[in-house]
């Protein structure tokens, strides 16, 4: 503690000194003013006194009336330059404060600078536990980011030397999309398709990224999704893409199928369930249905998070909107 509070007054004396040196150079060009008016009298006293024997010789007859008004016309611009206007004087006092502003700006900048250069590259120990926490979060949070840029860069040339990287392809695939990168993530998880036909999640991932690239093309993410539904039927994005394709499509009675497989998923008095009852009484209704018609793939097998959950462990809370396509509509466009 005592090496902290040496360090800091030598830091306060250093600082002081660098604002005072840059507000003593600042504020030492200012001009004198009264200087300044004593030569604007020398000057017009000059002009007055040149004028006075222009109108001797004149009177002598030793120059002409022409060149007395040339000369005097001439004489009159200088009294006119020499004598400040009303924008001289305010661009004279806008010229003297900016020093005083600039001192101020660095009075500022220089501290937070250096305080924030302190922070960064420094002990942060002295402060209080959110403070530290904070600024350690801030950092690992950049050099996070800092980290997957190189790793997506390091990832982006191997698949250019091998375009059969599998796992290079799933992890660029995650992070153009969770970055928003959707025309990327496209391109990736195609190829995470093509050399995994068997990723159910990869196939519903590109469905979902088919739509949000091009809401009109629902159809065509209804036929991706579709691969995923092949391999695993009670996909929850697969079926959410699917039952919206199907009723795009006209086709009522799949729509309703994948509804009500979805519903099946979802705990009774949830609002997800209550939102699928509603969109299943819409199918049929658009259908003609009287009933949703029997689902081909039967009873959903039990897994062993299913067990558990029966066991009393587990969880037991129903999933959020959104997760996993669960809440979303695609066809509210």
């Amino acid at each position: 503690m005592k090496y902290e509070i040496i360090f800091c007054v030598f830091a306060i004396l250093l600082m002081a000194s660098v604002i005072g040196l840059f507000a003593w150079r600042l504020l030492s060009g200012r001009s004198d003013p009264t200087r300044e008016w004593q030569r604007t009298e020398e000057n017009l006293a000059g002009l007055k006194d040149e004028y006075e024997r222009n109108r001797t010789l004149l009177a002598a007859g030793k120059v002409t009336q022409k060149e007395f008004s040339e000369r005097e016309e001439e004489l009159a611009l200088r009294v006119i330059e020499e004598t400040a206007s009303e924008e001289t004087t305010a661009a004279k006092k806008d010229s003297e404060s900016f020093p005083l502003l600039t001192a101020a700006a660095v009075a500022i900048i220089i501290p937070a600078t250096a305080i924030g250069a302190y922070l960064w590259y420094g002990d942060f120990s002295a402060l209080d536990e959110k403070a530290i926490e904070q600024v350690r979060m801030t950092r690992e949070r950049v050099n996070s980011q800092r980290n997957m840029a190189e790793t997506v860069q390091s990832l982006e040339a191997s698949v250019q030397k091998n375009r059969d990287n599998l796992e290079a392809w799933e992890i660029l695939a995650e992070q153009y999309n969770a970055t928003g990168n959707l025309s990327q993530a496209q391109m990736a998880y195609e190829n995470v398709t093509r050399l995994n036909p068997k990723n159910a999640n990869a196939w519903a991932e590109l469905a979902d990224i088919t739509i949000a690239i091009d809401p009109s093309q629902l159809v065509r993410a209804g036929e991706i999704a579709a691969k995923a539904l092949e391999i695993d039927p009670w996909h929850q994005k697969g079926l959410m893409i699917g039952a919206a394709a199907s009723f795009e499509k006209g086709d009522y009675a799949q729509s309703a199928i994948y509804f009500e497989r979805l519903r099946k998923q979802i705990p009774e008095g949830n609002e997800v369930y209550d939102a699928l009852t509603a969109q299943i009484e819409m199918t049929l209704q658009a259908g003609g249905l009287s009933a949703v018609p029997p689902d081909p793939v039967g009873a959903k097998p039990e897994s062993d998070l299913d067990k558990m959950m029966k066991m009393g462990g587990g969880m037991t809370a129903a999933p959020e909107r959104g997760q996993d396509g669960v809440g979303l509509n695609p066809l509210q466009r």
